[in-house]
């Protein structure tokens, strides 16, 4: 192709413009780096006479760009040509298209894609007063920027717009003559020189068809700019002239009208003829001129005579004399021109009327149907036609209408006859009262019959093809017909066994109203809906006799005792009952896979090899269930999610959920808390062991007093002894008996204190005097065993209510205990503190120790331990279970410490503190009643009703105010409005424990200073230690002994210190 174009250009064309010169311009002009670029090594331009140009591709396909400016030419390389193209023979001798280029009289500027300059002509360096050295490689803005005086130029912001429209649109650009004033650097600095352009913007596009380079083409139209600003003061002046000379023509009138009436005032029967004239004229041309038909008069040559002025704002035209041929050969159709000219030549010939439609062209160029009519007016002396008087009326809208109408009833009747629901015109009979009795069949389309499976329908009516229809099909259609009201319904004709939905509207016919009806059979649509409502209504009913069956069961889960979680195939929790919830802390994270299993806490607790190692995810009861695991049974240790977490020890439960295939679908697992009942077997076990140990203990303590008593009767038998061997015999026989009696007296002392049999002489005592009368009874033992004993007493007085004889027993036990097992040559510390409203006595020694297993159980019955594996101290383990009971008779609680085996031991014992008034100190961060009788405000917290009510009504009976709340949240809400002096919490409440309720308690401002007392039927020392760590000021055990609890609300006069 390119070879082709090569030897024969005259034959080919560019592009498929019939005014294409299609000449291939060899390119060697001015822009060889800009077509050296890789853009253009593939491409020869060609020139259009259009103004565009036409690259030709390497493969000899040719493209046409719209370039609407001054062509420019790009060489087609030779090393691009194929090898025939370097031994062709050159069209021509290249020309210098630089210098073409620099002589082009339009100013040039060839812009990159960036808007940098990279070529310019001499016209346009001249046009701008620029030089190519001061402006090529730099940006086309900071070369001309706007004119910083003109606060209105805008020339950089629209020749910026109309660039970036280029690269966008890809084709080129032309702006609106544009004010772009040009910087000239003149002998007295630089200024601004105004400058109006008319810029043109093409783009140059490279192989890949991207805009590559802008050429910007520019005309310098100021002159013509301002030849128009002189134009348009000139028009100013020649309209202020045009005024000058109407005022002058004005006054000439009015000179003329004055010369009139002198001159009538001579000839008055002439003034008077012309005056008629004027006003019949005047009359004639404003009601002409008002009417918005075209007014003509011609005369009997058929010279234009008059026309109004709708002619002249319709064509544009004001005409004077022409012809009806010459009006008619310019304004009047081509196609209409014959037919108007020979019905005007009938109308003139046969001197009749003149009336025809045709088109008449407005001043715009649009043709408008105008009805044309003319009658003759004839002279009344001869009878000749003298003139014709016409008008044309403007029927354009007319025409369109009936245009439109024919259409729409084309229209209508193609969509009447193809639709596929029924349709038909009906006229409604009514009887002589109005009423309407029957309709007929005007007209009906193709599907009428199939909608209603009548035939021959048209010209008959309904009761003839329907007897028995209904009335209400003729009530609707008469109130439609009377009315014009539309209406949409649905409704059953019996009569032909069918149901329709239908639409009806009135249409008003020359000869009276009629309805049209379009409708569609849905007689299988109410069946098939009638079925499904059936269906549904069984479904609802269903799906409600299940849900009630659902609410049943999951009333049921909700009241079971035991957590019960339902899951899918997945291990996902679809549901869960309160006591799972509860087992596992409200903050529990749900799973939604087995894999999530691993956030669950839980140990193996069944006493297998296993026991006490953590659960793997798989591992859990649901897990193994999914598995195929058919009703698996576990016992695992759990931690609740709580804050803090709970331990608890849980039997779990399960069976897997089948469909009726037996595929496994999900799983059911129950989860039982056995806590208590582990405890409990704990604590019988214990009981068990601890009872055999204390008969064991028991019948050593008792043979050890026996063993010498027995030999001593042994020895007295024999009837050798002499009066100092029988004192010795009796003295060794009744300190055994005096052994075995306290031994006796400590069982009896033990059961009278469990059994609250101990009446507690109280008066005030001096802590000082308790430890001195402790110290004075053990003494001896220390002093046997050489042991060092420390006093560090309080220097402030501490005062406690208490049986002194009592309180000595409890102190002289620890100082006994503490010299025992402590190795000869020991170190024992006792010493007293006042904390507060608590006075703290504590006994220390270096001895054996405790085991940390032993610490929790130390204060239990018969608790002992192997201290010393000869037992050579001896006791029953009841002397620390009768210290902490004497304790808590005083209001006080007794704690122990001890590192371990070999580490020493430490006992606390805390009491209430008194001042020497007997009152207690005031304490700052309580607040309690005044004093006994004073009435409390006392808030009892139980999810037992029956308990919470119970015990209400009896602290009523003490004389105190009472609020009674079941659940936590709703006891935080009670505080905060009450502020009560005393709140009595059960632990085991649902959703927030005991425990945390205390602490929030603790941190409300209206409850921080009030007495929190513990009522839980959870009874170990753990229990009790957990409360008091909560906050807790006291710790009653279920069921609440009455007399302790009247006791202490009697009594409380200031912060009762924690512990009961």
């Amino acid at each position: 192709m390119v070879q082709r174009l090569r030897e024969n250009p005259g034959q080919h064309r560019c592009c498929a413009a019939p005014h294409c010169s299609g000449r291939i311009v060899p390119d060697t002009g001015p822009h060889r780096p800009l077509m050296q670029a890789s853009a253009w090594q593939n491409n020869t331009m060609r020139e259009c006479n259009h103004g565009t140009a036409a690259a030709l591709n390497g493969n000899g396909n040719v493209r046409c760009m719209s370039m609407p400016c001054w062509p420019v030419f790009f060489r087609f390389p030779n090393d691009c040509l194929p090898p025939r193209a370097h031994e062709a023979k050159p069209l021509m001798q290249a020309p210098d298209f630089r210098a073409i280029f620099d002589a082009t009289p339009s100013p040039y500027l060839v812009l990159d894609a960036g808007f940098v300059i990279v070529s310019v002509n001499q016209a346009y360096l001249q046009a701008t007063s620029t030089s190519a050295g001061d402006i090529v490689g730099r940006h086309i803005f900071d070369v001309f920027p706007d004119n910083p005086g003109d606060p209105e130029a805008s020339g950089v912001q629209n020749l910026r717009a109309s660039l970036q429209r280029v690269l966008q649109n890809k084709c080129a650009d032309t702006m609106a003559i544009q004010k772009y004033d040009i910087r000239i650097a003149g002998p007295d600095g630089v200024y601004f020189e105004e400058r109006h352009w008319s810029p043109v913007n093409s783009p140059v596009f490279d192989a890949q068809g991207n805009v590559s380079h802008i050429i910007h083409r520019v005309e310098d139209v100021t002159e013509f700019a301002r030849a128009r600003d002189r134009s348009a003061r000139m028009a100013s002046t020649i309209d202020d002239q045009a005024l000058e000379i109407e005022i002058a023509n004005r006054r000439l009138r009015e000179a003329n009208d004055e010369l009139e009436q002198r001159v009538a005032a001579r000839t008055e029967a002439q003034r008077r003829t012309e005056e008629k004239l004027r006003a019949s004229e005047l009359r004639f041309r404003t009601m002409a001129d008002s009417i918005p038909q075209i007014v003509w008069i011609i005369d009997a040559a058929g010279r234009g005579v008059y026309f109004n002025k709708q002619w002249a704002t319709y064509t544009g035209v004001a005409l004077d004399s022409m012809t009806p041929e010459e009006v008619a050969g310019q304004f009047v159709h081509p196609d209409d021109h014959a037919l108007t000219m020979d019905a005007w030549a009938r109308a003139r010939h046969g001197g009749h009327s003149f009336s025809i439609e045709h088109r008449l062209r407005a001043a715009s160029g649009q043709y408008r149907w105008f009805l044309v009519r003319a009658e003759p007016f004839r002279n009344p002396q001869s009878g000749e036609i003298d003139l014709w008087f016409g008008t044309s009326t403007d029927v354009d809208d007319r025409k369109l209408a009936e245009a439109a109408l024919r259409k729409s009833e084309t229209r209508y009747r193609s969509l009447f006859e193809s639709i596929d629901e029924g349709f038909c015109i009906i006229e409604v009979l009514f009887d002589g009262d109005g009423r309407p009795y029957d309709y007929v069949f005007c007209e009906i389309n193709p599907s009428f019959r199939t909608q209603t499976g009548m035939t021959d329908a048209v010209g008959k009516s309904i009761r003839e093809l329907a007897p028995g229809l209904e009335s209400h099909w003729f009530e609707i259609y008469g109130r439609v017909a009377t009315t014009g009201e539309t209406v949409r319904f649905e409704n059953e004709a019996r009569a032909l066994n069918r149901w329709f939905d239908v639409f009806a509207s009135r249409i008003d016919e020359e000869d009276g109203p009629r309805v049209a009806v379009l409708f569609q059979d849905i007689t299988g649509q109410k069946r098939m809906t009638e079925t499904l409502r059936r269906s549904e209504q069984a479904a609802i009913e269903a799906a409600q006799q299940a849900e009630s069956e659902r609410q049943k069961l999951n009333a049921l889960l909700q009241a079971a005792p035991v957590g019960i979680v339902l899951s899918d195939t997945n291990g996902a929790i679809l549901l869960a009952n309160a006591a799972h919830r509860q087992l596992w802390g409200t903050g529990h994270p749900g799973s939604t896979s087995i894999d999530e299993f691993a956030v669950w806490k839980g140990w193996w607790a069944d006493h297998s090899e296993r026991h006490g190692r953590r659960l793997e995810p798989r591992e859990w009861t649901t897990a193994r269930i999914l598995a195929g695991e058919e009703n698996p049974r576990d016992i695992i240790a759990i931690e609740s999610f709580d804050v803090p977490p709970v331990r608890r020890t849980v039997l779990i439960t399960g069976a897997p959920v089948k469909d009726a295939s037996g595929t496994i679908v999900g799983s059911v697992v129950a989860q039982m808390d056995i806590s208590d009942r582990i405890r409990a077997e704990d604590a019988l076990r214990q009981a068990d062991r601890r009872k055999d140990e204390f008969l064991a203990m028991l019948a050593h303590e008792l043979r050890n007093p026996l063993a010498p008593i027995a030999a001593a009767a042994d020895l007295l038998t024999l009837g050798r002894a002499d009066g100092s061997l029988i004192r010795k015999t009796s003295g060794i026989i009744t300190r055994q008996v005096r052994h075995m009696t306290g031994l006796v007296d400590d069982l009896l002392d033990v059961s009278r204190v469990t059994r609250g049999l101990v009446q507690l002489d109280k008066t005030l005592v001096d802590a000082t005097r308790i430890v001195s009368d402790a110290i004075e009874q053990v003494r001896p033992l220390i002093e046997s065993r050489r042991h060092r004993l420390a006093v560090r007493m309080s220097r402030e007085t501490a005062f406690v209510s208490g049986d002194i004889k009592r309180l000595v027993q409890v102190i002289a036990n620890l100082l006994n205990n503490a010299a025992k097992y402590t190795p000869e040559g020991g170190d024992i510390v006792l010493g007293t503190a006042v904390d507060g409203g608590q006075v703290r006595i504590a006994v220390s020694d270096n001895g054996i120790g405790i085991a940390p297993e032993l610490q929790a159980t130390i204060f239990d019955l018969f608790t002992q331990a192997d201290r010393m594996s000869d037992r050579s101290q001896g006791g029953l383990g009841i002397g620390l279970a009768l210290v902490k009971r004497l304790v808590e008779l005083h209001g006080g609680h007794i704690a122990v410490h001890s590192d371990g085996m070999g580490r020493g031991s430490r006992f606390v014992v805390c009491l209430p503190r008194r001042d020497a008034d007997g009152t207690a100190p005031h304490d700052e961060h309580r607040m309690a009643p005044s004093g006994p009788g004073t009435t409390l405000k006392v808030m009892v917290v139980d999810d037992n009703a029956d308990a919470a009510q119970m015990l209400g009504m009896f602290i009523e009976e003490l004389g105190h105010q009472v609020a009674i709340e079941y659940h936590p949240r709703s006891a935080i809400e009670r505080a905060r409005a009450d502020s009560p002096d005393v709140c009595l919490l059960d632990i085991g409440l649902p959703d927030m424990d005991g425990h945390e309720l205390a602490r929030r308690l603790r941190h409300q401002p209206e409850t921080a200073r009030s007495i929190l007392i513990a009522v839980t039927g959870y009874g170990q020392e753990q229990d009790r230690a957990a409360a008091l760590e909560a906050g807790f000021d006291h710790y009653f055990a279920k069921p609440v002994d009455s007399v302790k609890l009247a006791g202490l609300l009697s009594g409380l006069g200031g912060r009762a210190g924690r512990g009961a």
